[in-house]
């Protein structure tokens, strides 16, 4: 167990849960790497555990971990149950995440935490919330009430901030990965697909994302429908949860693709499936800075993606991958039919994405990014107070 001192380099990472999704990630992989000799991390969720392997990681660190139990509305309790925290902690940075800014507003200001940031995981418009969170956001950012730091994990959002708060020169911190746990491994890839009864020729394509609203996995079915190979099966890998996974279900046995559609349902062995698969796919309607865009290239893995939200910062056209419009059914459909023609293309882009992403993903330069970020307010903080 890490001994956590209350001094002034103790650092929240607040977020609503652990969950397996991009923000979620990020969060761990910072609990992972942070320099401890400057930052003792302690992690809070809003909502009760809910047993994924991310919170596992987690505890196998010996890193604290706190549950606020959470339902689905605001709540009293948890803002008393959050306040104890502070007040047994005083944390030194707070780093909140997504609708965790709405409860640790008020204690940041409460407590005087000399370092305040929060990560802006998507386009500010969406970022913004409902209930309380347009209000905290307008006056942490807009008003600049608090001093709390937006960070941008992309261009794209980089100039949402801007756009929607007027906030002038937020930081770009863009997302990473451990990259060395996605390397191509050719034993592995046979081991797994023989465990799940994929044939070695096999052309795999795989997606990896949460059934809701944003992925379009609507959109991806249907061009994979119209994805043919005559020389080697082809399947299509769904990797993830949520509320829209028995409407894909249902589409796939309306497009009889029950044999070439598998869902793999939340995962902890991505880098596996991966390692496993030919090709990756992204259909989505708006995106960040996708983590798992990243592991893919990573993975050795040429990316066929919409191009949306951050998605163009990381995959060069026609050299690590193909992006097409978003909604665009046919060109989706005719950039996946040019993986599966193309075993050559298919290499050469993957190895091209590989390269790229040891060079630029890294989870230890975004941990660099944060935890320069968090000494210069720190710094600023003591030099106000001198």
């Amino acid at each position: 167990m890490i001994k956590i001192r209350t001094s002034q380099r103790t650092v929240f990472q607040i977020i609503a849960s652990l969950v397996p999704a991009g923000a979620e990630q990020l969060v761990v992989h910072l609990l992972e790497h942070l320099d401890r000799d400057q930052f003792m991390p302690v992690c809070i969720c809003l909502q009760p555990p809910t047993g994924s392997h991310l919170e596992a990681r987690v505890q196998q660190l010996g890193i604290p971990l706190h549950f606020l139990d959470k339902g689905n509305t605001m709540s009293m309790r948890v803002l008393r149950m959050l306040n104890a925290l502070f007040r047994q902690y005083r944390p030194a940075v707070v780093h909140t995440h997504l609708v965790a800014l709405n409860y640790a507003y008020p204690l940041m200001l409460r407590y005087r935490t000399p370092a305040r940031v929060y990560t802006v995981h998507s386009l500010a418009e969406r970022d913004i919330g409902f209930r309380m969170g347009p209000v905290v956001r307008s006056l942490a950012f807009r008003y600049r009430v608090g001093h709390v730091v937006p960070v941008a994990i992309a261009e794209e959002i980089r100039a949402s901030i801007q756009r929607v708060y007027g906030y002038p020169d937020p930081p770009l911190i863009p997302n990473g990965i451990p990259t060395d746990e996605y390397a191509p491994d050719a034993d592995r890839r046979l081991q797994w697909r023989r465990a799940h009864g994929l044939e070695p020729h096999a052309i795999v394509l795989t997606h990896v994302g949460r059934f809701a609203p944003p992925k379009n996995h609507a959109l991806l079915i249907e061009a994979f429908a119209r994805v043919q190979s005559p020389s080697a099966p082809l399947y299509l890998l769904l990797v993830g949860g949520g509320e829209l996974q028995e409407k894909a279900r249902e589409q796939v046995d309306a497009l009889g693709l029950q044999a070439r559609v598998r869902f793999l349902g939340v995962r902890a062995d991505v880098a596996d499936i991966l390692n496993a698969s030919d090709a990756f796919v992204l259909s989505s309607r708006v995106e960040g800075n996708p983590l798992s865009v990243m592991e893919a290239m990573a993975a050795g893995l040429p990316v066929v993606s919409t191009a949306v939200g951050g998605v163009p910062e990381l995959v060069q056209h026609g050299e690590t991958g193909l992006l097409v419009p978003s909604e665009d059914r046919d060109a989706l459909a005719g950039a996946l039919q040019t993986m599966v023609d193309s075993p050559a293309r298919r290499q050469t882009m993957g190895a091209a994405a590989r390269q790229h992403a040891m060079e630029h993903f890294d989870i230890r330069l975004t941990v660099r990014g944060y935890e320069q970020l968090y000494t210069h307010l720190l710094e600023k903080n003591q030099r106000n107070r001198s």
